[in-house]
């Protein structure tokens, strides 16, 4: 799963158990960017949900690890 730097940030963020307004609010971007990375997910990789995205992201070698610092990337 090729994932770009924000992509992954959302992902990270997803797995952690954060709703869209949480993330947009510490990524410090909306609601409708962190959807539309979303939806371009769910195309690209014929998925249907968040769920299915993490799975298939933790299936190809995504981690969420402690320190990662995703949360302050910007």
């Amino acid at each position: 799963m090729i994932l770009s730097p924000r992509q992954e940030q959302i992902v990270v963020l997803i797995a952690e158990g954060l709703q869209d307004k949480a993330i947009a609010e510490r990524l410090d971007i909306s609601v409708r960017t962190v959807d539309s990375h979303l939806q371009r997910l769910y195309q690209r990789y014929q998925l249907h949900s968040r769920a299915a995205v993490v799975a298939k992201w933790l299936r190809e070698g995504g981690q969420v690890r402690p320190d990662d610092d995703a949360r302050d990337r910007g």
